[in-house]
Order: C-alpha cells, then sequence, then structure tokens
C-alpha cells in the first residue's frame, strides 16, 4: 500500500456517506476516539459495537438511499475473478449459505454453475434489503424470470443491455418464478445454528464486520468436513493499515486485517481449488488506496 501524497490528502468519510477533506477532515480524525488501535500484527480485526452500528447505518444507506437504482454490488465483476466459479461447475452441495449477501448476492452466479439443494442467505440488513427494488431474493425467493417489480422497470428501460443480461442469469440461477431460500438476519458472529454447510460463500464481506476472529471461528464451525469455501477480500499488511488509518476515516468499512490472519486460517483448514491475486490500483483525491483482492476457493480438509 502506498503512502498518502499531496499537501494535505487526509479524507473523512462519514456514516452519512458525506466527504470530508483537508484541515476539517484532519479535525474530524484528531476528534475521533473509535477509530480502534491498530494491532503491530493482525491490523484493527476488531471493533465495539457502537463502531460496527456506524458502519451499519452507512451500508444501510449506501444501498437504501444512495444505491436504490443499482442492480448489482460488483458481483459480476467478482463472478469474472472467480473464473466464473468454473471449479465448482458439476458439483452437488446439499447446503449452502452466503454470509453477508447484501442485496443482490453472490450465490445468484453460483447457482447457475453447480447443482444447490437448500440456500440460506444471511445479513443483518437483510430485512432492510427486501424493500430494495433489485432485491434478488424479493418474497423469499432467489432469482427467478418473472420475479419482477414494477419499480425495476425505468431502470431496465435506461439499460437494457445490463437488464438482458441479469434477467437472463435470473432465470439460471431460479428458474421462472425464482427458487425459495432461507433467509436470517444476523451477523455471521452472532449466527447460531446447528447445522453444517457444505458450501459457504462470503465475498467482499469481512470489512463490514466487527469482529474478523469471531468469524472465521464461525466459518469453522458450520463449514462440514470435506465443504467448499468461497472467500474474497482485500489484503492489507498491519504497516499500511497504520499508514491508511492516519489519513482515513471510512465509516462503512472498521475492519482492516493484516493477511497473515487470514492465511493462517486458510493454510491450517482447506485444499486450495482456486486461488487468484488481483492488484488493484486506486486514487481518490491525492491519496494512494492501492491494494490487492485475493480471490480463494478452497475444500476443507476432513
Amino acid at each position: 500500500m502506498s503512502e498518502p501524497r499531496g499537501s494535505d490528502p487526509r479524507l473523512y468519510i462519514d456514516e452519512n456517506i458525506t466527504i470530508h477533506e483537508g484541515e476539517e477532515a484532519a479535525r474530524l480524525l484528531e476528534a475521533r476516539t473509535a477509530q480502534g488501535a491498530v494491532d503491530p500484527r493482525s491490523g484493527v480485526a476488531r471493533v465495539d459495537r457502537a463502531r460496527w452500528e456506524e458502519a451499519q447505518r452507512y451500508e444501510r444507506r449506501t444501498w437504501m438511499r444512495n444505491g436504490r437504482r443499482t442492480l448489482s454490488d460488483r458481483n459480476e465483476s467478482h463472478r469474472d475473478h472467480f473464473a466464473r466459479y468454473a471449479v465448482l461447475r458439476g458439483l452437488h452441495f446439499k447446503k449452502a449459505i452466503e454470509l453477508g449477501c447484501g442485496p443482490f448476492t453472490n450465490l445468484r452466479f453460483i447457482l447457475p454453475k453447480c447443482r444447490i439443494d437448500d440456500v440460506t442467505l444471511l445479513d443483518p440488513l437483510i430485512q432492510d434489503y427486501l424493500s430494495h427494488p433489485f432485491c434478488r431474493y424479493r418474497g423469499g425467493r432467489l432469482g427467478g424470470l418473472f420475479h419482477e417489480t414494477p419499480a425495476r422497470l425505468p431502470v431496465y428501460l435506461l439499460h437494457p443491455l445490463r437488464a438482458l443480461r441479469s434477467k437472463t442469469n435470473d432465470m439460471r440461477a431460479g428458474g421462472f418464478l425464482g427458487r425459495p431460500v432461507t433467509l436470517v438476519r444476523s451477523t455471521i458472529e452472532s449466527f447460531e445454528t446447528t447445522e453444517r454447510f457444505d458450501l459457504v460463500v462470503m465475498v467482499n464481506v469481512l470489512e463490514h464486520c466487527h469482529d474478523a476472529y469471531a468469524v472465521l471461528a464461525k466459518i469453522d464451525e458450520i463449514l462440514a468436513p470435506g465443504g467448499v469455501f468461497v472467500y474474497h477480500d482485500k489484503m492489507y499488511d498491519a504497516v499500511g493499515i497504520g499508514r491508511l488509518m492516519a489519513a482515513v476515516y471510512d465509516a462503512g468499512h472498521p475492519l482492516r486485517v493484516d493477511q497473515s490472519v487470514v492465511d493462517a486460517f486458510l493454510q491450517a483448514r482447506f485444499t486450495p481449488l482456486f486461488r487468484a491475486v488481483h492488484p488493484v490500483h486506486q486514487e481518490f483525491r491525492g491519496l494512494r488506496l492501492d491494494h490487492e483482492d485475493l480471490y480463494y476457493i478452497g475444500r476443507r480438509n476432513s
């Protein structure tokens, strides 16, 4: 991760998704007491409940206010970076769960590749997302060619090609009326179940949680031996996290976890089926936000 550049590249993004820069951002950063201490080995792997709840308010506003005309949360891009989930082609899973599914889900792109008997979607904001015009599981049914709402029509008319691609995949994932799914309103950390899943999907979620160690422990608990784990998130190093958080406060992303934490979990429990690392070069108003994206599919060791 590159260091900030420019005269005063500091940024403060509050829970209302308002961007403050320069001296104003510096003042807010100095006054902030819930930024979270950066551990020299793990980065920011845990935050308190108040910090996480602030991030949830940010997330709710992102999709339920600013993003109501949005069809997707980069799910197509994730699909492509996973090589279209080709390693899952033809596999059979009895029970699958997507952790932190958001309004749109990534399972809708996995379903056409393999056979899944029972699908569960989990998100702490899942009841809010049901009223999003482009929620993919409205009425407890995922996908579906005719699973529509009138609010979608104006956006479809503005973006006909995207609409066609979206509906084609909805048909592949859920048939004509969508397939029934179980919806769970919960954080990953507090999810309680006696079930075991042979497919667990968690894509672009870890930064939104409040305890990375508890999240990994929950995956360890619910994933059956021999099951498959589909994972994506940004890769950081603790030194870079310290530099980043000295210059940036991002209300929507409370965690910044050193990659060694995730690597230790993956290496100890999984045999990799797919792994790809993509460098991402970003600059926002003079601030360098470079990182790497990890795309990983592994089979749990028995």
